[in-house]
């Protein structure tokens, strides 16, 4: 009976012989590592505790005829950790025993779900900081080129009246960004009906109001004519910052700046390829771009969050994206949608 209910439960037992090698494995071995009891047999515990816990380990049992307690993080796939609660009982000196018995629950989605609140609070502080910065520059701008304008002539106005509206829409692009941000962090998941060449239409007349939006040839292709099935505001999101990036970002010195967009549509995925002939991202510079507030070039325009915010997005729609740029070339980024035409997207 004692068997079947360790055998049955989800936490790994295990039971090691004096010099600390495994004599007992529990089956839920095979659950959390995939691997199954019999291969771990003889082998010695030690040789799994995380090298900077071992000494504190081999001090408490030297010590302690008691239990102990601690967390560990082990390797379950590649790139991947599992974390544990682990329950030491010292039974060393038990002549029935000899050993020592150890009582691992796993406890990875609680850590994964603390890591994720420091992470969203150290964004948030970041976010708050880098608001009240970004907000203020274009509103103190704005401001003085009122007061500016009130003593201007007549013909001088309508330049300043031009200065005034630039400021204006510098800020309300950051507001914008501040809701994307927010946006994507709170709303639940949805799942609707995405009309992907009416949605790529839109973004590409919504391109004309930047600055150099209308130097730039934007074209778009789609082939595959499946339904799409994903959340809408999100997706825009994504179009939105990547293709307004390439506007802001596009090279005055070449005589036909382009954007071309490629679309493939199939039950499995809705892949997007845009690619532009722009400025290009330094090498160096590449594996950073999707940091909260970076910028890669003294040429930004913008605050730094619009890339973050895609590569957000996407992971909120378990979807991937890739890029591939050249410093005076141009840029390539290759994102990958799942399709829920079958099942909805499960909020996280």
């Amino acid at each position: 009976m004692y068997r079947e209910l360790v055998e049955s439960s989800d936490n790994i037992i295990i039971v090691t012989d004096p010099n600390f090698n495994i004599r007992y494995v529990s089956s839920a071995v095979v659950k959390s590592f995939n691997i199954q009891p019999d291969h771990l047999l003889g082998k010695n515990v030690l040789d799994f505790v995380p090298s900077e816990k071992i000494e504190d380990w081999k001090k408490s049992l030297a010590t302690t005829h008691a239990a102990f307690t601690g967390e560990i993080s082990l390797d379950v796939a590649k790139g991947k950790k599992a974390y544990f609660d682990v329950h030491v009982s010292n039974l060393l000196h038990r002549y029935d025993v000899q050993g020592v018995a150890l009582h691992l629950h796993d406890i990875t989605k609680k850590k994964q779900k603390e890591n994720d609140l420091i992470r969203s609070n150290q964004q948030m502080d970041q976010v708050i900081y880098k608001t009240t910065h970004d907000l203020k520059a274009p509103l103190m701008s704005a401001l003085g080129l009122v007061n500016l304008a009130e003593k201007a002539t007549e013909d001088e106005k309508g330049r300043y009246i031009q200065m005034i509206k630039k400021s204006l829409l510098k800020l309300d692009a950051f507001i914008e960004e501040m809701n994307d941000f927010f946006r994507n962090e709170k709303l639940a998941i949805q799942r609707d009906l995405i009309g992907i060449e009416e949605m790529l239409r839109e973004e590409i007349e919504n391109l004309h109001n930047l600055p150099e939006g209308r130097k730039v040839s934007v074209s778009f292709h789609i082939d595959g004519e499946t339904p799409f099935y994903s959340d809408t505001i999100r997706v825009k999101t994504i179009v939105t910052n990547i293709l307004s990036n390439a506007i802001k970002y596009s090279d005055p010195k070449k005589s036909e700046p382009f954007i071309r967009i490629s679309v493939l549509l199939n039950e499995e995925f809705c892949q997007l390829r845009i690619v532009d002939n722009g400025i290009g991202i330094d090498s160096k510079f590449q594996d950073k771009i999707f940091d909260l507030f970076f910028r890669a070039t003294t040429q930004s325009q913008g605050t730094g969050i619009g890339l973050f915010i895609v590569k957000d997005t996407i992971q909120k729609l378990r979807g991937t994206i890739d890029v591939k740029s050249t410093l005076g070339e141009g840029t390539v980024f290759d994102i990958r949608i799942p399709n829920q035409i079958f099942q909805p997207v499960e909020a996280d």
